[in-house]
């Protein structure tokens, strides 16, 4: 099976044709920081989004998911380049690689530090993506879970008692459920973002309360993007 690479191949055609990110998410209709949350892996394009990630840079859907030959090739040609250099250059471009894998440490150490909080997710009634994404903020991230990348508002009563409305809740990034029934933050395409349990179903996705007095929500599985999982309540 192939090894989907689709953040690394969406910063690769990036590059290659001399976008930004504000340029791509401009093409795309997305924010900035929606583009970069792909290239990082924090979360998925929908299907509609790559197709049209494929039509803005001229490849197929399967290069942009597993990878393109030129992609492959250029990595190939680096180590070729790297046995034909005598040490003295050698030495140099180890030093430069060493320099940038201490700097993209040091982003990711930061990124160890701090957590998203501050976003608002209904339990209940969805709540308008955008405009919860304008809301966050960034806190130092001393007193979370192992693997925790966001800290949410519940702002509904619909996973009552689990979740109460008001309380908080962590949240990991992963675009697939780890199994039918998990409680996870979701994007729902034209209405909004709510969190729920989820059970994928014949092409379809249906979202379920705790609280019996809320029915389950059914949508064509094209439509939900899933954010992540809860991992455990704020105290």
């Amino acid at each position: 099976m192939k090894k989907i690479v689709l953040p690394q191949m969406i910063d690769y055609f990036r590059k290659e044709n001399g976008m930004t990110m504000d340029e791509l998410g401009k093409r795309m209709g997305k924010t900035p920081s929606a583009i970069s949350r792909w290239i990082s892996g924090a979360r998925s394009p929908m299907v509609e989004d790559l197709d049209k990630l494929a039509n803005i840079f001229q490849v197929d859907v399967k290069t942009l998911m597993f990878g393109a030959n030129e992609f492959e090739k250029a990595i190939n040609d680096t180590v070729i380049i790297m046995k034909s250099l005598d040490h003295s250059h050698r030495k140099k471009v180890y030093e430069f690689s060493k320099n940038q894998l201490d700097e993209q440490n040091g982003i990711s150490e930061m990124s160890k530090k701090y957590i998203v909080n501050n976003r608002c997710t209904a339990a209940g009634t969805p709540i308008d993506g955008d405009y919860e994404d304008a809301q966050q903020e960034i806190v130092v991230r001393n007193e979370v879970p192992r693997g925790a990348d966001e800290v949410v508002t519940i702002a509904g009563d619909s996973m009552q008692p689990l979740l109460m409305r008001g309380s908080q809740a962590f949240v990991h990034y992963q675009p697939v459920p780890d199994y039918d029934g998990q409680i996870v933050i979701v994007s729902i395409k034209d209405i909004g973002v709510t969190c729920k349990k989820i059970y994928r179903e014949d092409g379809k996705i249906r979202l379920k309360s705790i609280n019996e007095k809320y029915s389950d929500m059914i949508y064509p599985a094209q439509d939900v993007r899933v954010i992540g999982k809860v991992i455990t309540q704020k105290k």
